[in-house]
C-alpha cells in the first residue's frame, strides 16, 4: 500500500513537470505577428526587389491619430481641400493619419524653407532634388537618415526603385530621401508653339544647335506682334539649362562640373569653358535684337507664356510624352527640338526626392505614408490627378481626360505633381498622351547615356561656407549673364574673379578629392 501511494505521488509529480515544460514550449512558439498595413498592389515592380528585412507596420487600431505635413513647391490649387478630404479617408483607414500639403511658391522656396528649418518648425516631409540643394540640406542636418525607416516601413519603395538609383540618393553611404519613380535621364532643347511652326513652315530637322534658331526668331519678331520669340528667365536660359544638363554632369552643389564627353574624371569650372561664353554671347546678341524678353534676368516664373501667346519658344526638359504633357498644361499644341541626347547622372537620377525633416514628430508614420505612394493606385491618382468625376473622367481602361467644359486652365486641380512624388506609373495616362507612356519611360531610361560619375554624391559639408559665398556671387552675376542682359566678355571675368575670392578653387579641389576617392571603390 505504501509503495502504491509512492508510485502515485511520483506519477503526479511527473505529470506536473510535463505540463510545465509543455507550457514553456507553447510560450516560446507563440509569436504574435502584427498585421501589416493594407496595400493596393496593382502594378508589378519595375526592378527586382532589394534585399531588406520585412517588418510590417502596426494595424491602425494600435496607432494614435497623426497629421502628416508635406511641404511642396508650387502654390496649392483651388480644390486642394476637396482632394485632401478624399486622400485622408484612405490614410485614416490604412495608417490612422491625415495629410496636409503646404505649398510654397517656387520663387519663395529658399527663403521660406530656410526659415522653417532655422526655427525648427515641425513638419514631416519635404520635396528636394539633386539640382535643388539636396546635398546642401543633408550637410546642414536638415534631413534624417532613413535607411532603417525604409527597411522597416518602405518595402514597396525598395521593390519599385532600381537599387542603383536608390544608391544615387545616398550621401556618405546613408539614404536621406526617397526617389520618385519616373525618368532618370535629362534631355534638353526647345519647346515651340506648333501653330507658328506650321504657319511659317519652319523645318525643325535643320536645327542642330541653339544658333540655328536665329532665322526663326527673326521671322517671329518681324511678323508676330506682341509675341516674344524666345522667352526665358535665369534658370531656364540655355546657359543654365541646355549647357548644365546637355554638356556637363554638375556633380551636386556648388561650382565644379564633369564634361559629358571624353574620358577621365577631371572636375572643371564650366564658367571657364568656351561653350559657356559662346552661349552667353549669343543670348546677349538676341537680347539686343529683341528676340529675348527684357525682364529675363528678374523673371521668376515662365508661367503660361506659350499658351497665352506671349512666347514662341522656351527651353525645356524632356522625357517620353513631355510635348503632350506641356501642350495640355499650356492649353496649346507644342513641339520640341532636341539639342542634347538623354543623359543619366546622379543629379538626373535624383531629380525628384522626398526627404524626412529632422523636425518630424513621427518619422515612422511619415514613412508609412510614403510607402503607400509606391503601391496604392487610388492614393497616387488622388494626389496627382484629383477626384474622378470632378477633375478627370475615365475614358477607357487607364486613359483619362478632363470632364466636359474643363481643361488644364479651368480645372480646380491642375496635375502639377505629375513628376514630383511616388510611383508615377501607378497614375492614369491622359487622353492626349502615349497610351504606352510608362513602357516608353523604361525604354528611355535604358537608352540614356550614363555619366562616368553616376552614383557619386558630393558631400558639401567640408566646403559649405565657400559654397554659400559662391552662391551669393552667383545671385549677383548668373542671371544677368545667362539671360543676355549684359556683355559677357565684360561680366564673365568679373564673375570668375569673385568666385575665386569666394573659394571656387577650394570647392573644385574638394569635389575632385571626393570623386577620386569614390572612383577607387568602383
Amino acid at each position: 500500500m505504501k509503495n502504491a501511494r509512492r508510485r502515485i505521488q511520483m506519477l503526479l509529480l511527473m505529470l506536473i513537470m510535463i505540463s510545465l515544460v509543455a507550457a514553456g514550449c507553447s510560450k516560446a512558439n507563440d509569436k504574435v505577428e502584427p498585421s501589416s498595413v493594407s496595400v493596393d498592389s496593382t502594378i508589378a515592380p519595375t526592378v527586382e526587389p532589394a534585399k531588406a528585412t520585412e517588418a510590417p507596420a502596426p494595424t491602425t487600431a494600435k496607432l494614435d491619430p497623426y497629421k502628416i505635413v508635406l511641404v511642396m513647391p508650387g502654390t496649392n490649387p483651388k480644390d486642394q481641400d476637396l482632394v485632401m478630404a478624399e486622400v485622408n479617408k484612405i490614410l485614416t483607414e490604412k495608417i490612422n493619419a491625415t495629410l496636409e500639403i503646404q505649398g510654397i511658391d517656387w520663387s519663395a522656396w529658399g527663403d521660406k524653407t530656410n526659415l522653417m528649418f532655422a526655427s525648427s518648425q515641425a513638419f514631416d516631409l519635404i520635396f528636394s532634388a539633386g539640382w535643388f540643394g539636396y546635398t546642401k540640406d543633408v550637410g546642414k542636418g536638415n534631413y534624417l537618415a532613413i535607411d532603417d525607416l525604409v527597411n522597416q516601413y518602405g518595402q514597396d519603395f525598395l521593390k519599385t526603385i532600381d537599387p542603383a538609383v536608390v544608391s544615387a540618393a545616398k550621401v556618405n553611404g546613408k539614404l536621406y530621401a526617397m526617389v520618385a519613380n519616373k525618368e532618370f535621364a535629362a534631355d534638353k532643347g526647345l519647346t515651340l508653339r506648333k501653330d507658328i511652326v506650321d504657319k511659317y513652315k519652319f523645318d525643325l530637322t535643320k536645327i542642330k544647335d541653339l544658333a540655328d534658331m536665329e532665322p526663326l526668331f527673326k521671322i517671329v519678331k518681324d511678323n508676330e506682334k506682341g509675341m516674344t520669340p524666345f522667352y526665358n528667365n535665369g534658370g531656364s536660359s540655355p546657359s543654365a539649362s541646355i549647357l548644365d544638363y546637355g554638356y556637363y554632369d554638375i556633380l551636386g552643389d556648388g561650382p565644379g562640373e564633369l564634361l559629358r564627353t571624353g574620358e577621365g574624371l577631371k572636375v572643371i569650372n564650366k564658367i571657364e569653358d568656351p561653350k559657356y561664353m559662346e552661349y552667353a554671347k549669343l543670348m546677349n546678341k538676341w537680347m539686343k535684337l529683341g528676340y529675348v524678353n527684357k525682364d529675363a534676368a528678374t523673371l521668376q516664373d515662365l508661367g503660361k507664356a506659350l499658351g497665352a501667346g506671349k512666347a514662341f519658344a522656351t527651353t525645356g526638359s524632356y522625357k517620353p510624352g513631355s510635348a503632350l504633357e506641356n501642350s495640355r498644361s499650356q492649353a496649346t499644341e507644342l513641339v520640341e527640338v532636341q539639342l542634347a541626347t538623354p543623359f543619366t547622372s546622379t543629379t538626373d537620377a535624383t531629380s525628384a526626392l522626398i526627404a524626412v525633416s529632422r523636425t518630424s514628430k513621427n518619422p515612422e508614420r511619415a514613412m508609412m505614408f510614403m510607402n503607400l505612394l509606391y503601391n496604392d493606385k487610388n492614393l497616387m491618382n488622388l494626389i496627382v490627378n484629383g477626384i474622378e468625376g470632378k477633375h478627370y473622367v475615365v475614358k477607357s481602361g487607364e486613359i483619362i481626360d478632363y470632364p466636359t467644359g474643363l481643361d488644364s486652365a479651368t480645372t480646380g486641380y491642375p496635375n502639377g505633381k505629375n513628376w514630383m512624388i511616388g510611383n508615377l506609373p501607378l497614375i492614369h495616362v491622359w487622353a492626349n498622351e502615349d497610351p504606352n507612356k510608362w513602357q516608353a519611360y523604361i525604354d528611355y531610361n535604358k537608352s540614356a547615356e550614363k555619366s562616368r560619375a553616376l552614383g557619386f554624391t558630393f558631400n558639401a559639408e567640408p566646403v559649405k561656407n565657400e559654397i554659400a559665398a559662391a552662391s551669393n556671387v552667383e545671385k549677383e552675376f548668373k542671371n544677368v549673364i545667362v539671360s543676355g542682359s549684359v556683355d559677357p566678355e565684360e561680366f564673365i571675368p568679373k564673375y570668375l574673379a569673385k568666385l575665386k575670392t569666394a573659394g571656387l578653387d577650394k570647392i573644385i579641389a574638394e569635389k575632385q578629392k571626393q570623386l577620386d576617392e569614390w572612383a577607387k571603390t568602383k
